[in-house]
């Protein structure tokens, strides 16, 4: 049953870890090993697009359209109905908004044109690469991470919301304008958010299918154990917020135009691979196997990833070491990239 306020605004969840101490200048340093979300107040207050976007919503866009490369954006537009819950439809055959290739002053001059509209419509552009579609934001927004090069986007869009969600790649979101709230619970809390299709999402990345404003506890009781171990994090223009890799995090842009900069940057080597092919590789070929063997399975699993260790191939002759080799190489992983996909094809 809805009540007059969101039930995210009620739950009382405690705040994340905060600092005033992290700049551009010291943020990697200041970052490694953090594994828990961590607020950055202030970080990002001096970048040009947040005073841009202090002064007003249409100062904002004017901003955007400067840097803009002309070419067009993904622009998502949904129904006031959708309170600005970026979903699926009731059957989740589709999702609850259009999504068309548009101009992006003609999205800004559409989301702005309908900002005193209540319920307003959703319009939304999702993740959006600086480098193609803002080619000078990044260099006169420096957050100061060049030394592990950062995938630069923006985000934009009026009160709309995001369905919980991971990512694999740790990121640091800069928040440019607006106030957005985030929703955060560890990566284990998976099997009580309710995770929806794998391959078939909104965002391209699964999403939790609870409505963190008004949830079914019937449906998805296990939500409860969630929020136990659920923060909450408030960012102003001028704040940012790291979230390691893995956490989910639910995102609220709370005004009339929301801008945010993120970046994703990985811990180990991109020649590696995606960690979600080997997900998918593991379903095809293990979840299916009678109990015992997926048991069997899990030990070489443990043994091979998930435990390993120099100690683990320390028996082996160096040079016989092949792909136990720690940290594996360039060449090994090419290697071994090749086998798979021969193997695949039979």
């Amino acid at each position: 049953m809805k009540s007059g306020r969101p039930f995210i605004e009620t739950a009382g969840l405690p705040y994340a870890d905060e600092t005033w101490d992290v700049t551009p200048e010291n943020v990697l340093a200041s970052v490694e090993g953090v594994t828990r979300p961590l607020v950055l107040r202030n970080y990002c207050a001096h970048f040009p697009a947040v005073s841009a976007g202090k002064q007003s919503a249409r100062k904002m866009a004017e901003y955007l359209l400067d840097h803009y490369s002309g070419q067009p954006v993904n622009g998502c537009y949904g129904d006031p109905e959708t309170e600005g819950r970026i979903f699926y439809n009731k059957d989740l055959t589709g999702f609850n908004f259009q999504s068309r290739r548009v101009a992006l002053g003609e999205l800004l001059d559409d989301l702005l044109s309908t900002a005193g509209a209540s319920p307003a419509p959703m319009r939304y552009m999702p993740s959006s690469q600086t480098s193609f579609w803002f080619p000078p934001f990044a260099s006169t927004n420096d957050a100061g991470l060049s030394d592990v090069s950062p995938v630069g986007s923006l985000w934009l869009g009026n009160r709309v919301r995001v369905a919980a969600h991971y990512d694999f790649p740790n990121n640091l979101a800069c928040n440019i304008a607006g106030r957005r709230r985030f929703t955060l619970f560890p990566p284990e809390e998976i099997v009580n958010l309710y995770p929806g299709p794998l391959e078939f999402a909104p965002g391209g990345q699964e999403i939790s299918l609870v409505d963190f404003y008004n949830p079914d506890f019937e449906r998805f009781p296990r939500f409860r154990d969630a929020l136990a171990r659920a923060q909450t994090a408030e960012l102003q223009a001028g704040d940012a917020l790291y979230i390691p890799g893995m956490w989910w995090h639910h995102v609220e842009s709370l005004d009339t135009l929301n801008v945010l900069y993120t970046h994703w940057w990985r811990d180990s080597a991109a020649y590696l691979g995606r960690p979600t092919n080997a997900l998918m590789h593991a379903m095809l070929g293990l979840r299916d196997l009678p109990a015992h063997q997926r048991n069997a399975w899990r030990a070489l699993f443990d043994y091979y990833v998930f435990a390993a260790g120099e100690s683990g191939a320390a028996h082996i002759e160096p040079a016989a070491r092949g792909i136990l080799e720690q940290p594996m190489s360039l060449e090994t992983a090419m290697q071994l990239r090749t086998k798979l996909q021969n193997d695949l094809k039979r």
